[in-house]
């Protein structure tokens, strides 16, 4: 079931500094920016659910406000690839305006979740007078095709240990990466062994290796980074030559 979310939660996520914080809206006027964030609707989602499917006609993009959402493939086979996993400050189905208004991918809701729903026809019209808009929205493609590039180089380059370090480190914001910090991953483990390229058992296997290599301690879902400095050596830099934050 969705539900509308409480009135807090939603003036958090529909006030102007959330936008002009995505990169879509970077450097835009507030009046441009309210103009979105007049027309979004809050929803909340359960694990599981679905947000959208791939060829279906759109008729919002969306902004993960909370909660993590998978983007993934059906092949004619039915077969799930998996393309991206997504958390805050996210937009996703934006790029169905360069595809007749049909959704590239699908959407599944992987932890519970806060979602604007953001009228598509409105970033079309804007699109259309709004240079500085364009110029973002060229921005954000860039920036996702590099995020792509970064991932498959990883893949190529490092090691299966070396891919869930790396893993690890994205899920500490820059000023938290320091010694003693706890994680709770994010979403299940087998989901995170798709995302990085591994079947269950080689994720299983590269776990133990990371912990014996870094020092990291592991209980279910809690992980707990003593030393933050050998974690990074391990992965050996994996994402320091970039400003994006780690692809895996």
């Amino acid at each position: 079931m969705i539900a509308i979310i409480t009135a807090g939660d939603s003036k958090q996520c529909k006030s102007l500094s959330f936008f002009k914080g995505l990169t879509l809206f970077a450097n835009m006027s507030d009046e441009d920016v309210a103009r979105f964030a007049d027309a979004a609707l809050v929803k909340s989602y359960k694990k599981g659910q679905i947000l959208y499917l791939e060829s279906v006609q759109a008729e919002f993009f969306y902004i993960i406000c909370t909660g993590w959402l998978k983007l993934f493939h059906t092949t004619d086979e039915g077969e799930e690839v998996g393309l991206a996993m997504l958390t805050k400050n996210n937009i996703t189905g934006e790029n169905a305006i360069f595809e007749q208004d049909k959704f590239t991918s699908s959407a599944q809701v992987v932890e519970d979740a806060h979602i604007l729903s953001v009228p598509l026809n409105l970033l079309k019209e804007q699109l259309r007078v709004n240079n500085q808009l364009a110029f973002n929205m060229m921005a954000s493609m860039v920036q996702y095709q590099r995020r792509h590039e970064l991932q498959m180089e990883q893949y190529f380059l490092y090691s299966a240990p070396q891919r869930i370090g790396c893993f690890l480190i994205g899920l500490c914001p820059a000023l938290e990466q320091k010694d003693g910090v706890i994680l709770n991953l994010p979403y299940d483990k087998s989901l995170i062994a798709s995302t990085l390229g591994m079947k269950g058992a080689t994720f299983s296997r590269a776990l133990n290796i990371l912990r014996d290599e870094t020092g990291i301690h592991i209980s279910g879902t809690r992980v707990t980074i003593d030393s933050m400095k050998r974690l990074l050596d391990f992965v050996n830099g994996c994402y320091s030559h970039t400003h994006l934050p780690p692809v895996c």
